[in-house]
């Protein structure tokens, strides 16, 4: 999340420990060491989108999340070097799937993919004093459900978000602000009128401390209703001297279209679990 810093994934001198004579190779402790030196590009994968497990208070409407997002241009490059705007291009995936825990074969009743490209623009220069972070992203994104026939959900969207952040880092205490706006492309002639459910804006808050308690929530506006969905989350390592690196994470969605097998019904849930992205 925006408030959150990004988890890079890159190449660190944890687990090479050099010999004790000068000249000798080192010592590979861990075998993401060695590995790490064949993947140049790992600096480029970072957070994207919330990745967690939450089982549903009503155990068919439990929850699994990951996602992912990939720089394209180097920033050491001279390319960015010499326009750094081109920074901003990446590739995006998310992968939401919901999980019936309650049948017997605990069956996915829906999965939703959703690659995208997208622009995210560096902070903004010229934002108001009082503002410590105002960022444009704009993209286009593809999502569907992977099945064919009856069953086949899929949409394109052309897409806006703007975000602003207010962080005081003494105290690490921030707030975000994202608008976003979008236009369907494509709908599928099973799901033609998609946007009746889930409408063309939404707005996403979040708050709390970067190293404590966080609050997030989304509204989305429909013809058909309104929608929300809140999020809690606590890092563990608090109370365990940081040995455990995830968060318990609580989830309340009351939402219109929150799956795509079923994007006309309502869907109250409220899911606990863990989270290792917020």
């Amino acid at each position: 999340m925006i408030l959150v810093a990004s988890l890079v994934v890159g190449i660190s001198p944890a687990g090479c420990a050099e010999s004790g004579e000068s000249g000798n190779e080192p010592e590979y402790e861990y075998l993401d060491s060695l590995y790490q030196l064949y993947q140049p590009y790992l600096p480029n994968i970072s957070a994207y989108e919330p990745i967690y497990f939450l089982v549903g208070v009503k155990p068919e409407k439990s929850k699994f999340q990951f996602s992912f997002k990939y720089r394209f241009f180097s920033r050491a490059g001279s390319l960015a070097g010499n326009h750094p705007w081109v920074q901003g291009f990446h590739f995006g995936y998310t992968q939401t799937s919901f999980w019936n825990l309650e049948a017997n074969s605990l069956p996915f009743e829906d999965t939703s993919y959703k690659p995208e490209l997208f622009h995210l623009t560096r902070n903004v220069t010229s934002r108001p004093a009082w503002l410590q972070g105002l960022f444009f992203q704009s993209g286009i994104l593809h999502e569907s459900n992977g099945q064919a026939g009856e069953l086949s959900r899929s949409t394109n969207i052309l897409y806006l978000r703007t975000v602003f952040v207010l962080f005081r880092a003494n105290a690490k205490l921030g707030l975000g602000v994202a608008p976003k706006v979008w236009v369907y492309v494509d709908n599928s002639e099973n799901n033609s009128d998609l946007g009746d459910y889930r409408g063309n804006f939404e707005l996403n808050f979040i708050m709390g401390k970067a190293d404590s308690l966080v609050l997030s929530s989304g509204f989305r506006l429909a013809r058909a209703g309104g929608s929300v969905q809140v999020d809690l989350s606590y890092p563990v390592g608090n109370h365990v001297e940081d040995n455990l690196n995830i968060y318990l994470h609580a989830q309340y969605a009351n939402a219109l279209a929150e799956s795509l097998i079923e994007y006309r019904d309502r869907t109250e849930a409220l899911r606990i679990g863990i989270s290792f992205v917020r």
